[in-house]
């Protein structure tokens, strides 16, 4: 497991921010921060002033358990951990002769380079998330040898190198030499191979081959074992909205990823930003990848200047998630505005307000003018957040650019 553990110090210093002065800041939840792949918020911190306090995360690694095992007993399939699955651990087609011996070990024969590591020559293996959950893969111990064959020096490849699908199969995650004796070897993994949602390929190569007389070039496996962690995959907030129809009457929708059965939303409401009221409740009655939700407030406070809007969900874990404030206007808006911008490094979260509904676009742009990425949206009319999966960003400042309806309206945020 990986936890993380915010300084008392800090979270002083963001209970204290006006909402004023930074709307959108959630309001953070007084517990272990992270525990199993699960956030202490899942939203994101609205101004730059207050996304820079997120530099107080630390990370401190935990346990591993099994979530990958293949003992090469007279079969390549493996055993795999709760959240996942695993293939077989077979060699690619450059190795011609693949057998078990004694149904105890299994060996590729021929096909490897007598120099340099071969790419078509090697033996592959897959880990894949269960559909809602993540792998931390944190060591793989490789248990192997060359052949035996031949002279006392035997036969088969004296080099090894692991590499992965992450880069290509482009860089050596471990590499060492073999012996004819069966040895561990151990690859501890970089911060790559947290929190994947998607399957992951290692490929094991064999090079250096020496061919000593009477011996045969194989490479002999006895075991591979997967060190790592599988946890659901965090509850995030992908989008809010809200829409005052009438002077009593604020439509609220958000979207969500990896809603649980037993959720429990809360919708409360607020007028000054910091003291909220529970307005609706209800629980989520079955397991959503992806899911839309939303909520008529019909008792809106007319003659107040703003209503400040959030949804709380406490899961059947004991974990509580807050979204982002959502501040609605008493009067409705009559032009468009990028109300603000931030960016994490993974998503970008813009605070966007339109008079009517539409088709508008939205793009980030440098400050010399260039387009870096633009997407198309289709908005309801008043206040959204919405979170946009977004290029690698080197360091420096940026223009969130959004146009429709005959209107341009930007605005500048720094990464």
């Amino acid at each position: 497991m990986y936890k993380h553990v915010i300084s008392k110090y800090i979270y002083r210093l963001l209970s204290v921010f006006n909402p004023e002065n930074c709307p959108e800041m959630p309001v953070p939840i007084l517990k272990t921060a992270f525990t199993g792949g699960r956030p202490v918020w899942s939203m994101l911190i609205g101004k730059q002033v207050c996304s820079v306090l997120l530099l107080a995360f630390i990370a401190i690694p935990g346990l591993s358990q099994p979530i990958g095992n293949w003992t090469f007993n007279g079969t390549t399939s493996g055993s795999s951990g709760t959240y996942n699955t695993v293939s077989v651990a077979d060699f690619s087609a450059a190795i011609p002769t693949k057998a078990y011996n004694g149904s105890t070990v299994y060996f590729g024969e021929g096909g490897w380079p007598a120099g340099a590591l071969d790419p078509n020559a090697y033996l592959q293996f897959t880990l894949s998330p269960n559909t809602g959950y993540q792998l931390d893969v944190t060591s793989i111990v490789l248990t192997m040898r060359k052949s035996t064959t031949g002279t006392a020096a035997g036969s088969g490849p004296t080099s090894w190198s692991l590499r992965s699908s992450q880069d290509g199969y482009t860089a050596d995650l471990g590499s060492n030499s073999l012996t004819t004796g069966i040895q561990n070897y151990t690859v501890t993994l970089n911060s790559s191979f947290l929190h994947l949602f998607t399957p992951v390929t290692f490929r094991l190569y064999g090079y250096n081959a020496t061919i000593s007389s009477g011996g045969l070039s194989r490479l002999v496996l006895d075991n591979i074992a997967v060190q790592g962690v599988g946890a659901l995959l965090p509850l995030t907030f992908t989008g809010f909205q809200a829409n005052r129809n009438s002077d009593k009457i604020v439509s609220l929708k958000w979207q969500m990823t990896n809603v649980q059965e037993g959720d429990v939303f809360h919708v409360e409401r607020s007028l000054n930003g910091a003291d909220f009221t529970a307005i609706n409740n209800f629980t989520q009655n079955e397991n959503q990848v992806t899911g839309s939700f939303q909520y008529d407030d019909k008792q809106a406070p007319g003659n107040a200047p703003a209503i400040y809007y959030r949804i709380k969900i406490n899961e059947p874990s004991g974990w509580t998630y807050f979204s982002w404030l959502v501040k609605v206007n008493n009067t409705i808006s009559k032009q468009q505005l990028v109300n603000y911008a931030n960016y994490n490094g993974q998503l970008l979260v813009t605070s966007l307000q339109v008079p009517e509904k539409g088709s508008y676009t939205l793009s980030v742009v440098t400050m010399n003018g260039a387009v870096l990425q633009q997407q198309s949206l289709e908005l309801e009319a008043g206040v959204q957040v919405i979170t946009t999966p977004i290029q690698s960003l080197a360091h420096g400042t940026y223009v969130v650019r959004l146009v429709g309806k005959g209107e341009m309206k930007s605005k500048k945020f720094i990464w």
